[in-house]
C-alpha cells in the first residue's frame, strides 16, 4: 500500500501555491500519493502543458491519483438527458488527460453532482431507482474510455447526509457490478462507513476485488489516530487481508 495526503489539507492555500508547490510540499512530508483534482490543461488536453507536468511529478517520484466532480446542474443521474451527456463528456475528457499525464485512479462523486439536493422533496425509493439506473447507464459510456487509458474509476461511497444513491459498499458493489468493468470499482472512506456501516473492517473484507481507492480520517475530520473511535489497527488488517495494495490517503480537514 501507498500512503498519500488529499489537497483538502491545504485548504485555500492550495489555489495559492498551486499544485506543483503542493506536490512538493506533499512529498518533503513523506507521502508516496497525492490526490487533487485534474488541472484545467488536462481537461482542455493541452499535451505540452500535461507533459511538463507529468515531467514534474515523475521527478519528485510522487504518484498521481484524482479526485473530481462536476460542475453545477451536471448530473450523470440526474432526469435530463443533456445534462447527462454533459457529465459523461466531461468524465470522459479528465480521464483522456489522466492518460497523458500518465496516471491510474480517479474517484469521488463520479456518478452525480454533489452534494444532493434535498431541499424540494424527499429522495422515494422509486426515485433513487430511476436515478441508479441513469447513472449505471452513464458510468457504461465511460468505461472505454476508461479502459483504452488505463483509468479506474472509484464510485465514492459517502453518507446519506451528502448524497442518497450509494451509502453502503454493498449499494455500490451492486453498481460495479451492473457496470460490467473491471476499471468502475470503488472508493470507500473510513469517514463515511463509520456513519453508515456497522462494522467496518469487515465491510471492507466483504469488499474484496471491488475496492480501488481507501480514504482515512477520524470521524471530525481530524488526522487518523486521535482517539480510539475507529478500530485503525483492525481496518488495517482487513486491508492486507485481502490484498489491497493501492494507495491510503489521508483526507483530512481543518478550520
Amino acid at each position: 500500500m501507498k500512503i498519500g495526503i488529499h489537497f483538502g489539507h491545504w485548504g485555500s492555500f492550495y489555489g495559492q501555491l498551486g499544485v506543483k508547490t503542493c506536490l512538493k510540499q506533499a512529498k518533503e512530508a513523506g507521502a508516496d500519493v497525492f490526490e487533487f483534482f485534474p488541472t484545467e490543461e488536462m481537461f482542455s488536453l493541452e499535451k505540452e502543458k500535461i507533459k511538463d507536468l507529468r515531467k514534474y511529478i515523475e521527478d519528485l517520484a510522487i504518484t498521481p491519483v484524482f479526485t473530481f466532480g462536476y460542475p453545477p446542474g451536471w448530473d450523470m443521474a440526474g432526469d435530463d438527458e443533456t445534462l447527462r451527456e454533459k457529465a459523461v463528456e466531461h468524465l470522459k475528457r479528465a480521464i483522456e488527460g489522466m492518460g497523458l499525464l500518465g496516471a491510474a485512479d480517479i474517484g469521488g462523486i463520479v456518478y452525480s453532482n454533489w452534494p444532493a439536493d434535498y431541499s424540494h422533496h424527499i429522495i422515494e425509493p422509486d426515485e433513487k431507482k430511476r436515478k441508479t439506473e441513469n447513472c449505471i447507464n452513464g458510468l457504461r459510456k465511460v468505461m472505454k474510455t476508461a479502459e483504452d487509458n488505463q483509468v479506474t474509476v472509484n464510485l465514492e461511497i459517502v453518507n446519506r447526509f451528502e448524497h442518497y444513491l450509494m451509502n453502503t459498499a454493498a449499494e455500490g458493489i451492486a453498481v460495479c457490478n451492473a457496470v460490467g468493468s473491471p476499471n468502475c470499482k470503488l472508493l470507500l472512506d473510513c469517514f463515511h462507513m463509520n456513519i453508515e456501516e456497522d462494522d467496518i473492517p469487515e465491510t471492507i473484507r466483504n469488499s474484496k476485488g471491488y475496492i480501488g481507492h481507501f480514504h482515512v480520517s477520524e470521524p471530525n475530520r481530524k488526522v487518523p489516530y486521535h482517539t480510539s473511535r475507529t478500530p485503525w489497527k483492525e481496518i488495517g488488517a482487513a486491508l492486507r487481508e485481502i490484498g489491497y495494495d493501492k494507495s491510503v490517503i489521508v483526507e483530512s480537514f481543518y478550520k
